[in-house]
């Protein structure tokens, strides 16, 4: 979208940086260009200098944050190092990871006003752009709440409202959808997408969001590093095998099956990105193959009549006050032992609140919760801590040790144990989460997949009967949450209850044996995860979108004879091999 002499909208001059107080060089030599219209994902691994290079853009860095910067950022023209926060502010809006860091004023209402207060509108233009920034996130009627009162999500849409009621020439969203539920993350994104055909705006995010990315955005830039690993369209990084052989980052489900389908010598005509694509592909590739007919599929329901309740949750309300928030409504269900159970809904559905009352940090306004045999409204908190382990979505919120190994020993101290019983459960529980090699490491020093592992271990180590995992993939890469996942599945084979709220819906069907379902502080659905997301209009209810494997699945003709709610992409790959004769020499790739 570049026209001709115009200069980039940003642009690095073989730029490298090194924080302060540190002599390795987090980017080196980047030069990049990115034009006045385009939208633009940046995606790498985590420790990629994704967000080191969006706070670059508008100045953060190194105006605020100081170390050392080679080289030239370039923003409409103006060097970062040499112009004021202040003057790139008016350029440049930039919505960070995590949305606490942005907000700072009293009311909802008051934070989205402020940018355009300081631009000196009119008044009517300032209450018609924040009339419409709320409407875009889905917070109308939120206008006067305290932002801290806000679920994590909400305050993401906050933080999203406040910058584009700016309507900057350059908008920067660093990993700014990563608490968002599904349809949150395709509104916001639509609507990101509209900026930029309507007022030109230029875009560039740092996101893993693969799905997203094929449907809306121009071009994807990869880092490994802090250096430019491949730079191209969707479609040209997507349908590079090499690329994601070499880095542990999230291609669309679609472009996985395509790439095991080539690997198998049944190549698709043309490389898919979409679901779209996908069905074409599917179609010319078994127009001439022969499939048997299928019976309608049925639903294994696991039988709990021999297990034993884990939790056991009856008629729960909970009112935040002094607000008078009513966030959980009447809410029942059991979890037996041994079930590994996911619970999704969109922002503000009651995820947290729910999980909280387990573990007994809020107690009951009205009901019931009873945790292996406690009473969580009547048991204090220290002695639920023996029974449930809780690892809350931001770890850093968690550490406060000197070493992961005092870390990890906190929890066995304050049960009395012996030293020799605290050393073999630090040791047990670090060798469970891969971490063994890393006791005497200052834990935020740590990456932040190796700071979850570490708050994770600190509550295995009190051996506790189950396991609450409260979004604990968010700011994770592909390759930290599939480790992080992996750590709940085997704590589930060895007998533990898991449970884990995620806006991941691949992850919900690639290990829940079950969903529960929450809207509007309520209960939409409870059941197996196939069973679940075989009703897609009714969990869109709950603002949340099927994996793109099972959409390809549910889109496809019921002739086909090919699975109507694959739940991963293996399953459809080896639906799809079964309809030709060589399939016995596939493989799984």
């Amino acid at each position: 979208m570049n026209k001709n002499n115009e200069p980039p909208a940003i642009e690095f001059i073989d730029v490298s940086y090194r924080y302060p107080r540190s002599s390795r060089w987090v980017v080196t030599h980047l030069d990049l260009k990115i034009h006045k219209g385009e939208f633009v994902a940046i995606m790498g691994e985590n420790g990629a200098s994704k967000s080191t290079i969006c706070q670059m853009m508008n100045g953060i860095i190194p105006n605020s944050i100081g170390g050392r910067l080679v080289g030239q950022v370039l923003t409409h023209g103006l060097d970062t190092k040499e112009s004021g926060i202040a003057v790139l502010a008016t350029k440049v809006g930039i919505v960070l990871e995590d949305p606490e860091t942005q907000l700072f004023t009293t009311t909802v209402r008051s934070e989205v006003a402020f940018g355009p207060e300081n631009l000196n509108l009119e008044p009517d233009e300032i209450e018609e752009r924040i009339r419409w920034a709320l409407d875009i996130v889905r917070l109308s009627g939120f206008e006067e709440r305290m932002p801290s009162s806000l679920s994590g999500g909400q305050k993401q849409r906050l933080a999203i409202a406040a910058n584009i009621a700016m309507r900057p020439d350059i908008l920067v969203l660093d990993e700014a959808t990563s608490q968002l539920d599904p349809v949150g993350v395709e509104e916001v994104l639509s609507v990101v997408r509209e900026l930029n055909q309507k007022y030109g705006m230029t875009i560039i995010m740092a996101t893993d969001a693969s799905e997203m990315i094929a449907k809306l955005m121009d071009r994807v830039i990869v880092l490994n590093q802090g250096q430019l690993e491949a730079d191209g369209t969707p479609h040209q990084i997507f349908s590079n095998k090499t690329l994601f052989q070499k880095l542990m980052i999230r291609s669309p489900q679609v472009s996985q099956l395509a790439s095991q389908m080539e690997t198998a010598n049944h190549p698709f005509a043309s490389f898919p990105i979409t679901v779209d694509e996908a069905k074409k592909g599917i179609s010319e590739l078994l127009g001439t193959t022969n499939g048997s007919s299928n019976d309608e599929e049925s639903i294994n329901r696991p039988k709990r009549d021999h297990k034993q309740v884990a939790i056991q949750v009856e008629n729960l309300d909970y009112i935040y006050q002094p607000l008078n928030v009513h966030a959980v409504k009447g809410i029942s269900f059991n979890i037996y032992q041994g079930e590994f159970v996911a619970v999704i809904g969109q922002n503000g559905s009651g995820k947290t609140t729910v999980l909280k009352n387990l573990l007994g940090l809020l107690r009951p306004t009205s009901g019931t919760v009873m945790v292996c045999g406690q009473d969580t409204k009547t048991t204090a908190v220290a002695e639920m801590a023996r029974h449930v382990g809780f690892v809350l979505q931001n770890p850093d919120q968690q550490l406060f040790a000197d070493t992961v190994s005092e870390e990890v020993a906190f929890g066995p101290k304050n049960l009395g144990l012996e030293k020799s019983a605290i050393a073999e459960r630090v040791a047990t529980a670090l060798e469970l989460v891969g971490l063994e090699d890393k006791g005497e490491e200052f834990p935020p020093a740590l990456a932040k997949g190796d700071r979850a592992k570490v708050v994770i271990a600190s509550a295995l180590a009190l051996d506790p009967e189950v396991v609450i995992l409260d979004e604990p993939t968010t700011g994770q890469d592909y390759r930290g949450c599939h480790q992080i996942m992996q750590i709940a599945q085997s704590l589930h084979d060895q007998g533990r209850t898991v449970v884990f709220v995620t806006h991941h819906m691949a992850l919900v069907a690639e290990y829940a044996q079950r969903v529960i379902v929450l809207s509007g502080g309520k209960v939409l659905l409870d059941d197996v995860t196939e069973a679940v997301f075989s009703k897609p209009e009714v969990v869109r209810q709950a603002h949340i979108i099927p994996p793109q494997i099972t959409e390809l699945g549910q889109s496809l003709p019921i002739d086909y004879n090919l699975p109507r709610t694959p739940l991963t992409v293996d399953a459809m790959y080896q639906a799809i091999m079964n309809r030709f004769p060589d399939k016995a020499g596939a493989v799984s790739g």
